[in-house]
């Protein structure tokens, strides 16, 4: 645990707010000039409304570390925030459009209707869990808005059939059954949200896919694809996947600065 604690405090040191403002919002925001340039819609106009559903996530993102100790209100009114946030900034430049995600349904809302629709990656990732032999646990689930699981775990505190304290998958995340280390993780479901905002997903890539998939369900692959080509960039240099990749310096850098637990 000490080496995972020393590992954890050099690794964090390459991440500072820096990266989380082009993450949230320098990022979002170039995405949203793009996009309002192509609309032919005021490109300075789209910026700003970016940049400020970018603010917004920011800000959920560093509450998200110390929502294992809130309550419930506070774990929504994070989980409001980003997805507010995210949602602003994706309209950006076009209609706009509130989505959230909670559980395997998103709820997509604009000035007609409100719609509830299923999430590729959002129904998967539960299938996921169940078949690894974790456990639904309700009460977590209706406290952060999103599928929490739990499992039995050894003295190391590993859980059981892992080599990790916690795990996630899109917007659903596994601990023991004390909920050790959900802030981290509800970092990591934050991350699956930002990143569904990305042009980076399954039916950018694969067009007939888009055609099937059409208006019932919700591509929220970008954070699969994301994770996915971290986790080979540090196959091929040779890096932690744990520690090493962008996605997991965020989740370790809010966790030290804003729940100071080392």
């Amino acid at each position: 645990m000490l080496a995972i604690v020393s590992c954890a405090s050099n690794m964090v040191k390459a991440f500072s707010d820096k990266e989380l403002v082009i993450t949230s919002i320098g990022i979002p925001a170039a995405i949203a000039a793009l996009r309002a340039h192509y609309n032919g819609t005021c490109v300075k106009k789209a910026v700003i409304q970016a940049a400020f559903g970018g603010l917004l996530m920011k800000e959920a993102f560093k509450m998200a570390p110390k929502l294992e100790e809130k309550s419930a209100w506070n774990a929504w009114q994070a989980k409001l925030m980003v997805n507010l946030g995210a949602s602003l900034a994706e309209s950006a430049g076009d209609e706009f459009v509130f989505r959230m995600d909670i559980g395997p349904l998103w709820m997509l809302a604009d000035s007609r209707s409100i719609r509830f629709r299923p999430a590729i990656n959002a129904v998967v990732a539960p299938v996921v869990h169940f078949i690894e032999g974790s456990r639904l646990d309700w009460e977590r689930s209706f406290k952060y808005g999103t599928f929490a699981f739990e499992r039995g775990n050894r003295g190391d505190g590993t859980l059981n059939g892992t080599g990790a304290l916690a795990y996630s998958n899109a917007n659903t995340f596994t601990t023991n059954k004390d909920g050790e280390h959900s802030g981290h993780e509800l970092v990591h479901t934050f991350q699956y949200r930002r990143d569904a905002m990305f042009p980076l997903r399954f039916e950018n890539l694969l067009p007939d896919l888009s055609n099937r998939l059409g208006d019932n369900w919700v591509d929220d692959t970008g954070w699969s694809i994301n994770w996915g080509l971290q986790c080979a960039w540090a196959d091929y240099r040779g890096k932690s996947k744990d520690f090493d990749i962008p996605m997991e310096k965020e989740a370790y850098y809010l966790e030290k600065k804003y729940r100071k637990f080392y």
